[in-house]
């Protein structure tokens, strides 16, 4: 029998920041259990990476900036000189139907954060991204409503955005945690939460072992319910693991560069260049994608052909110099969503030494340096450089659903 002063429960981006975050902050012997055989092999293999500002809560737009400041400075953040995974500064345009009022609103709410960002007219997006149609028109993915554009009024544009490697982070805050002195165990699923009475006293592992420790965080992903039904702890939350589906196509020569990250209402879909330029990844922004529920145990991983069919259309709407030719592949990840707000449940619970970040709905890349932060700053009352001045309380089990402008990725 092992002892510990914390158990993370989880080894994907999340919890491997919470790890490393509370390693550098010396709380004593830290120990990561993951189920996978090895790192990325939940929600975070299958996500977009895109690192971007845009929120509807001025709390969330100031995590999403300083979680974008740590991916930015990466090496310096995670002190590893050679890091896996590298930042992509490409920008990210939204493509939102805004009026003029509604750029300027959004672009002022970014700025008053700390952020930056501009408003484009149509003959702006064309003079800097000349691969892409400035079309404002709904577009019918059906083909059967005849379709006539209009040009946009107004886009916001976030020159600082882009997008990371996802498994590449993964494994640098993993490295980075083991460094700090963490311990990371692959092939290590959790079988029972011990409680004694009303406090937990340990986890017991599938292959027989049982570490003691006085803490633990539930960072479980998708898996997030099974793990606090173990511990006898109901958040008061209702997080659905979703299945979410990504499409890829190779970008050929005759389309010009640059493409930014792009969201696209008229469509209904984002996308964006993968590191190498010679692909494109792209998914859906609708709600109505982010709808199927799924047992995360028997995921579906490949892409539903008439999901690859409407999302192909909508792409080449967007980027009218992409040839109808070419092989489209996807693939098929999981979300933790919270159906109340889409935004994640952070900090400690009813059980006294139960801790959950869960229910990231999508944004738990963009957002996990600074759930570590968070986490460790509330666990060991310390500050570090890159830490988040964000209050653990906006996110708190215990807090009122937040109001968002809508449910989605997008919120």
């Amino acid at each position: 029998m092992d002892d510990a002063d914390v158990v993370v429960i989880g080894g994907g981006i999340i919890g491997s920041s919470i790890a490393f975050q509370l390693a550098s902050r010396d709380v004593g012997r830290v120990v990561v259990v993951e189920k996978g055989a090895g790192p990325a092999e939940g929600s975070t293999g299958a996500s977009s990476a895109i690192v971007r500002t845009l929120y509807s809560r001025p709390e969330t737009v100031r995590l999403a900036l300083h979680g974008q400041t740590a991916y930015r400075n990466w090496a310096e953040f995670t002190g590893i000189e050679q890091p896996r995974s590298r930042f992509h500064p490409i920008g990210m345009l939204w493509l939102m139907g805004y009026t003029n009022a509604e750029a300027a609103a959004a672009r002022d709410r970014l700025i008053a954060e700390g952020g930056v960002a501009e408003v484009l007219d149509a003959a702006g997006v064309r003079t800097r991204f000349p691969a892409l149609s400035t079309c404002a028109e709904p577009f019918d993915l059906t083909g059967q409503i005849p379709h006539s554009c209009r040009d946009l009024e107004a886009a916001l544009y976030e020159p600082d955005a882009g997008f990371a490697d996802p498994t590449g982070a993964n494994q640098d805050l993993i490295e980075a945690a083991r460094r700090e002195g963490a311990e990371v165990l692959f092939r290590s699923e959790v079988q029972a939460v011990r409680t004694d009475p009303k406090k937990v006293s340990g986890v017991d592992l599938t292959d027989g072992r049982t570490i003691r420790t006085p803490l633990i965080v539930n960072a479980a992903g998708p898996w997030c319910n099974r793990l606090n039904d173990m511990a006898g702890v109901r958040l008061g939350w209702t997080i659905s693991p979703t299945r979410v589906q990504v499409a890829y196509r190779l970008r050929p020569a005759e389309v010009p560069e640059p493409i930014p990250v792009v969201a696209d209402a008229a469509t209904g879909i984002y996308f964006r260049p993968e590191a190498s330029g010679q692909q494109i990844v792209f998914g859906s922004v609708l709600p109505e994608d982010e709808s199927e529920r799924v047992d995360p145990d028997h995921l579906k991983t490949g892409a539903d052909a008439t999901f690859l069919d409407s999302k192909i259309h909508a792409l080449h709407h967007r980027i009218p110099a992409l040839p109808h030719r070419g092989t489209v592949t996807g693939i098929a990840g999981l979300y933790a969503i919270n159906e109340e707000d889409v935004h994640p449940v952070i900090g400690p619970t009813s059980l006294d030494g139960w801790w959950v970040a869960n229910g990231f709905s999508g944004h738990g890349f963009k957002l996990a340096p600074m759930v570590g932060s968070m986490m460790a700053q509330a666990i060991t009352g310390t500050t570090r450089p890159f830490d988040t001045d964000v209050p653990l309380s906006f996110l708190s089990v215990d807090r009122t659903p937040l109001t968002v402008q809508e449910k989605s990725v997008l919120a």
